[in-house]
């Protein structure tokens, strides 16, 4: 209950407000029962107050999304190199997947040498075993 009410960082809204279009209640220290605000307002004008303020929502998740996709890219961009390589040079392929059962302490990430063979986009080349 505690996550579903607390304001996410990049959304600024609670997951309960997404999803119900209003706060949730919570129990007070000296009062253990919830208290629900009761509306005197129709069915109907309740259902378009509800659309109005989730339509509202959205779009302010959707603007906020954007924005922190931008500072995850800039701050990807600030480590990121670029690597070209010609045909013929020898490079090793550096390989992070695991089988499972396997423990990560003995293995071996990077396996030598392999050839440019050709240079298929900006981020992949055709490469083959050299073996020595």
């Amino acid at each position: 209950m505690a996550h579903r009410a607390q304001l996410h960082s990049v959304t600024s809204y609670s997951p309960f407000y997404l999803l119900h279009g209003r706060e949730m209640q919570l129990p007070g220290n000296d009062n253990l029962k919830t208290r629900c605000v009761q509306e005197s307002t129709s069915l109907d004008r309740r259902i378009e107050k509800l659309k109005s303020s989730l339509r509202m929502a959205y779009k302010e998740v959707s603007k906020a999304n954007r924005k922190a996709h931008q500072r995850n890219k800039r701050l990807y961009d600030r480590k990121a190199k670029a690597r070209h390589f010609e045909e013929n040079y020898l490079v090793y392929l550096y390989t992070s997947a695991m089988k499972s059962g396997l423990t990560r302490r003995f293995k071996k990430f990077w396996s030598c040498p392999y050839q440019v063979i050709t240079k298929i986009s900006e981020l992949n080349y055709e490469i083959v075993r050299q073996d020595n």
